[in-house]
C-alpha cells in the first residue's frame, strides 16, 4: 500500500455545497461559525475547500444549515446511488403499466433539464 492516502472526499465541492446552503439561509460565515464553534476563517477554508473538516464538525455544520450530511458530500461516496435506485424501485413496485411509463417519461425529460441547466457546483 502507497504512503500517499488519496482523498475520497472532495472538500471543494463539499465547501461549495456548505456556502450554497448557507446562503440560501441567508447566513453570514459569522453566523455559522458561531452556530458550529469555530473561527470564521474556519468556516471560509472549509468554503473553499482548503481545510478539511472533522466529522464532528461536519455533522454540526450539516445541522446548522438544515441539510443532510449526504447532501453536502453526494458526490464523494458513490455507493449512496445505490441507495438512491433502492429508494426509486420500492417507490416503484405498485405502479402500472402506464404508470411506470408516465413516471420513465417525465425522470427522462427532468434528467434533460438538469443537464441543459447546469448546477452551480458543475460550472
Amino acid at each position: 500500500m502507497s504512503d500517499e492516502k488519496k482523498d475520497c472526499v472532495d472538500y471543494q465541492r463539499l465547501g461549495q455545497r456548505v456556502r450554497r446552503a448557507r446562503i440560501r439561509l441567508n447566513l453570514t460565515q459569522e453566523v455559522l461559525a458561531e452556530k458550529v464553534g469555530v473561527s470564521i476563517p474556519t468556516i471560509s477554508h472549509i468554503e473553499t475547500g482548503t481545510n478539511k473538516v472533522s466529522l464532528e464538525l461536519f455533522i454540526k455544520i450539516a445541522r446548522a444549515l438544515n441539510v443532510t450530511p449526504d447532501e453536502l458530500i453526494m458526490d464523494s461516496v458513490p455507493k449512496l446511488t445505490a441507495f438512491y435506485m433502492k429508494d426509486i424501485q420500492e417507490e416503484l413496485k405498485d405502479c402500472s403499466p402506464a404508470e411506470y411509463q408516465f413516471l420513465t417519461s417525465m425522470l427522462s425529460s427532468m434528467k434533460a433539464a438538469l443537464r441543459h441547466y447546469p448546477r452551480d457546483d458543475e460550472e
